[in-house]
């Protein structure tokens, strides 16, 4: 017995059994007119239904690409300025402070700046270059500056250049610690997609475009709304499933 209830899976199913009760019971207190906070039955109904519609998995492509592209140029952006940072202690310095004030910045406010820097539709995508940039960059910088330094002095004994060695050595044996930190802001980046999409309400076909104007169309019913974040909450679980398991591969490489 005592097994059984120690096991993850078990753990994990209990888990999600007590979240629908406590969404039940949330529902009962709450849902006064009937749509204000749906009941999971209602909920995942028109879930079914968003299942068989085309502009559903439209909606989650669009999101999903746009929140690759920040994603991606991010990424770039954190090898382009980590690799020296990670190298150089004094560039390193230099950065902190900047690092540390994108970090301090509020993503709703990112989110206002973007929309009057550029186009709304393309607000989101920024907003998730710059919550995940700091994050990618500690991850490349640090995994550089965790390499063994005895392991560069041989290298450089050996006749290696500077360009070789970062590139073919030092860049190679950080790729665990780049791993965990894209690990660590994938998902964050697809919730931010998401965050960002609602707030602009123009970015077409996504699923946060889709959530604003559902909540828009009618205020008194949020039975959309909950199904479509359902389907986030789905997609998002499978992302978190496969960040634990490079989490789990990696952290000990890490330590």
């Amino acid at each position: 017995m005592k097994k059984f209830i120690s096991n993850k899976y078990t753990l994990f199913g209990l888990g999600t059994l007590f979240v629908i009760a406590l969404w039940f019971i949330l529902s009962a207190c709450f849902d006064t007119n009937n749509g204000i906070f749906p009941s999971p039955i209602a909920t995942f109904q028109e879930f079914g239904v968003l299942l068989t519609k085309p502009y559903s998995y439209q909606c989650l492509g669009y999101t999903f690409l746009r929140m690759l592209i920040g994603f991606a140029i991010s990424f770039a952006l954190a090898l382009i300025i980590g690799i020296p940072a990670g190298n150089h202690p004094q560039v390193h310095t230099f950065l902190k402070p900047l690092m540390t004030t994108i970090k301090s910045i509020p993503t709703v406010a990112l989110v206002f700046l973007f929309v009057v820097m550029v186009a709304p539709k393309n607000a989101p995508i920024f907003v998730v270059v710059i919550v995940c940039f700091p994050i990618l960059y500690e991850a490349v910088a640090g995994g550089i500056r965790k390499v063994d330094q005895q392991v560069d002095y041989a290298a450089q004994i050996d006749g290696a250049g500077y360009f070789q060695r970062v590139l073919f050595i030092k860049l190679p044996l950080s790729i665990p610690y780049i791993l965990v930190g894209i690990a660590s802001s994938f998902s964050l980046s697809f919730k931010l997609e998401i965050m960002a999409e609602v707030i602009t309400g123009f970015t077409k076909n996504g699923l946060g475009s889709v959530i604003h104007f559902v909540r828009q169309e009618d205020p008194t019913n949020l039975t959309g709304v909950f199904a479509y974040s359902l389907f986030a909450i789905i997609f998002m679980l499978l992302i978190s499933l496969l960040e634990t398991a490079i989490k789990q591969k990696f952290s000990k490489q890490t330590n």
